[in-house]
């Protein structure tokens, strides 16, 4: 069923009907200077706060598309290994599928017993 989704789109069974489960990659306002380096389409944001505008309206037109939405702030650094290591092009698009690795992973790392 989720053939042919991108990454950071996952269809949702709840029981009768199916949910899109979106995120939407988003870096810190103290690494968005670097990521307009490495992420061509940052480059079209004169500020982080234009950038950031442009994130939650594609977060809310996914919400009221009815897909189960949400922003998920990423490390650049851990996002820019993960790029490399998987011979992806850094840009908005693989930060969200990196949000999406990220999240399935820390859901598999077990609890600490402290």
């Amino acid at each position: 069923m989720n053939e042919g989704r991108p990454a950071a789109m996952r269809t949702l069974n709840t029981g009768g009907c199916s949910m899109n489960n979106v995120l939407v990659g988003v870096v810190s306002a103290v690494d968005f200077e670097r990521a307009r380096e490495c992420i061509s389409e940052l480059s079209n944001y004169s500020e982080y706060d234009d950038w950031l505008d442009s994130c939650y309206g594609r977060f809310m037109g996914l919400s009221l598309s009815g897909a189960e939405a949400s922003l998920e702030t990423v490390g650049l650094d851990d996002f820019l290994g993960w790029c490399g290591a998987c011979r992806m092009r850094p840009s908005e698009a693989a930060l969200d599928a990196y949000a999406e690795h990220s999240r399935r992973r820390s859901r598999r790392e077990p609890l600490s017993a402290a």
